[in-house]
C-alpha cells in the first residue's frame, strides 16, 4: 500500500468518525427531544358531590280536634270517648184493672160480715186491693173489738169501733175497718190472691154464741 492510499483510508476513517459523531449527537438530541417532559399532573376532575336531600317524612295527619265539650286542660290526658251503653227502658206499661167483689161470713144468725173488695191497677207491676169490712146486724151493742185482715199471707191487724144500734126492723151496716194493700201482679200474668178477714166478737147474737166472725176467698187478677 502506498502512502497515497493510506492517506485516503485515514481520510475515510476520519470522515466516518465525524459522521458517527454527528449522528450520535443528532441521535442524542432526538432522544432528548422525544423524551416527554413531565407534564403537570392533570387536575382530577372534580366530581360534584351529591348532597343527599333527605326524603321528607310523610306528613302526619292532623289529630282530630277535641270535641266541643272537651276542656283544654294541658294536664288532662286524652281518653277515648266512651259510648253510652243503651239504657233499659223505664216505660211504664199502662194497664186497666178494675175488679170488685165481696166475701161474706156464715154465722148461722142474722149477723153477717162482708169483706167488699176492689182491685185496681197502679202500674205495670203492682195492684192495689182495697177492703171495706162491714158488719150488718140488727140490734147490737158492743165495744171495740180486734180483728185481722190477711192478704197473700200477710197479716194486717185492726181494731173496730164500738157499735150501739137498736132496731129489729132495719139493718145497721157498721164499718169495722177499711184497708188498701198493694200486691205484685206483673203485666201479662194471672195471679190468685187469697184474702181473709177475721173479727173477734166473743159474744152472743140471736141466741148463738159467736167467738169469731170470718169471711174470705180468692181474688183472681189477670195482669
Amino acid at each position: 500500500m502506498n502512502k497515497h492510499k493510506i492517506n485516503i483510508f485515514i481520510a475515510l476513517v476520519l470522515v466516518l468518525i465525524v459522521i458517527a459523531a454527528v449522528s450520535a449527537l443528532l441521535t442524542s438530541r432526538n432522544i432528548n427531544n422525544t423524551v416527554p417532559t413531565e407534564s403537570e399532573q392533570p387536575t382530577p376532575a372534580l366530581t360534584p358531590s351529591v348532597i343527599s336531600t333527605p326524603t321528607p317524612a310523610p306528613a302526619q295527619s292532623a289529630e282530630p280536634s277535641a270535641s266541643p265539650n272537651t276542656t283544654n286542660d294541658p294536664n288532662a290526658t286524652d281518653k277515648p270517648t266512651q259510648t253510652n251503653a243503651p239504657q233499659p227502658s223505664n216505660r211504664v206499661v199502662n194497664r186497666t184493672i178494675n175488679q170488685s167483689g165481696s166475701f161474706e161470713s156464715n154465722t148461722g144468725t142474722k149477723m153477717i160480715m162482708y169483706a167488699n173488695w176492689t182491685a185496681t191497677s197502679q202500674n205495670s207491676e203492682t195492684v192495689t186491693i182495697k177492703l171495706d169490712v162491714i158488719l150488718s146486724t140488727y140490734t147490737l151493742n158492743v165495744g171495740a173489738h180486734s180483728g185481722v185482715i190477711t192478704v197473700a199471707g200477710q197479716d194486717y191487724a185492726f181494731t173496730s169501733p164500738a157499735i150501739s144500734y137498736k132496731s129489729e126492723q132495719a139493718r145497721n151496716n157498721a164499718l169495722l175497718t177499711s184497708r188498701s194493700i198493694e200486691v205484685t201482679v206483673p203485666t201479662g200474668q194471672a195471679t190468685s190472691v187469697p184474702v181473709s178477714v177475721s173479727w173477734n166478737f166473743n159474744g152472743v147474737y140471736g141466741g148463738v154464741e159467736i167467738s169469731r166472725v170470718t169471711a174470705g176467698g180468692t181474688i183472681n187478677i189477670q195482669g
